[in-house]
């Protein structure tokens, strides 16, 4: 009777495998993973600082800023259109930032 393979059995199938995971806990990489998560959250939240007041501000403002409007060419159209012609140009009055 063989007894081969019986004192393999108390080892781990696959050693590799533990090895892995310890690596990954190190304090090395503790100290990375860490860091750049800081990192990463305050620039991310610099980066959002900064432009939501733009956005916002630009969308509750309801100036009006007067354009021309080029594909309209006569008066008539403009007329028609709602709009008011002045120096040969169709102009809209009512023209939003956010268009």
């Amino acid at each position: 009777m063989s007894l081969a393979g019986i004192n393999n059995r108390s080892q781990p199938l696959h050693p590799s495998k533990a090895k892995a995971t310890t690596k990954l806990r190190n304090p090395i990489n503790c100290g990375f993973f860490v860091g750049s998560f800081i990192v990463l959250s305050t620039s991310s939240l610099m980066i959002v600082s900064s432009i939501v007041p733009s956005v916002t501000s630009a969308i509750s403002s309801s100036n009006a800023h007067p354009t021309s409007i080029p594909w309209i060419n006569s008066a008539s159209q403009c007329k028609h259109s709602g709009r008011t012609w002045h120096e040969n140009r169709c102009w809209d009055d009512e023209h939003s930032q956010m268009f």
